[in-house]
């Protein structure tokens, strides 16, 4: 009896010893496998993202024109440029736009989305003419809106004219020219925001409007104390995306205002392009560059914790 006890031991350990090793043999194979499915997608972000990345930080602490020679190192002096005259006022244009844009953009989107959401005669036309802007080339639809600010023969100031006053010289006001640059930006981009709150308002179910409705609830009630609570992720997704999207602001201020007058329109991205292009200063291009996504990550990172805190107090 006690020779076949250790006979079925030995034989259960043997078999228990083959099933480990198949084991370990099979996680190694799906391992391997594992690496060869996502090698190539580790090479192209590698190329396209880490690589580029690490070499704008290490150019931004040179010295370099981008087109001959090697980058020679000069250490905070980019950066440093930056608490100079332009840059403090180029950043300052950035955050304003962005701040307004954003804000605006925003709240437009909801109440249009808001609107749209009801049962409305032509409801598919009118979502259509709200997001043809987002999808019309900026180069097309910044040439057509400088027509409305044109000095001489512009629609604004014909009209102007047919009403008996004076023309004005927009293009060499700051206050109007950030005004309609903001404008522009906010009637282009607003149909991406419309999209998102729409698809999120139609996944409400009515029944919680109905049972809210039944107990007597106002509309205001409904909108504040329903809808808002339950787009409040989508309202997080679309303020850091509007963030990120309104610190981009480029084409509208490259083809309408160029940055003027006297830089009171000039932002971040195109002054990057300036120095990178014109000026041949990759160096401080990209600074200028770190910069920004700096304060981008610190916008988008206290915006998520803002709208997080509330939803968990909510």
């Amino acid at each position: 009896m006690g020779a076949s006890a250790d006979n079925s031991a030995v034989s259960l350990a043997k078999t228990f010893a083959h099933k480990r090793a198949r084991s370990g043999k099979l996680h190694r194979r799906q391992a391997i496998e594992a690496w060869l499915i996502l090698t190539p997608i580790l090479i192209y972000y590698s190329v396209f993202f880490l690589f580029p990345v690490v070499a704008n930080l290490y150019v931004s602490f040179t010295r370099w024109n981008g087109i001959q020679g090697l980058p020679k190192w000069v250490g905070l002096a980019n950066y440093k440029l930056y608490l100079t005259k332009p840059y403090p006022l180029i950043i300052l244009n950035t955050l304003l736009f962005a701040v307004v844009i954003l804000v605006v953009q925003t709240m437009l989107a909801f109440l249009i989305a808001v609107l749209l959401n009801q049962k409305v005669i032509g409801r598919g036309l009118y979502r259509a003419l709200f997001y043809i802007p987002t999808l019309t080339a900026a180069a097309v639809t910044a040439q057509v809106a400088f027509v409305f600010i044109s000095p001489f023969d512009g629609v604004l100031n014909a009209i102007l004219k047919m009403l008996g006053r004076p023309i004005v010289i927009w293009t060499i006001s700051a206050f109007w020219m950030r005004a309609f640059i903001s404008v522009y930006s906010i009637w282009r981009g607003v149909g991406g925001p419309v999209v998102l709150f729409l698809a999120a308002l139609q996944g409400i179910h009515r029944e919680i409007y109905e049972a809210a409705m039944v107990d007597g609830a106002t509309g205001r009630d409904m909108l504040l104390y329903i809808t808002v609570p339950l787009l409040r992720p989508m309202i997080i997704f679309v303020l850091v995306t509007g963030m990120i999207g309104s610190f981009q602001i480029f084409e509208a201020v490259m083809l309408i205002s160029k940055g003027g007058p006297s830089n009171q329109t000039n932002v971040m991205l195109l002054q990057i392009y300036n120095d990178a292009f014109v000026n041949t200063n990759m160096g401080l291009a990209s600074a200028g560059s770190v910069i920004m996504a700096m304060i981008l990550l610190w916008f988008s990172l206290t915006n998520m914790r803002i709208m997080s805190r509330g939803q968990v107090e909510g």
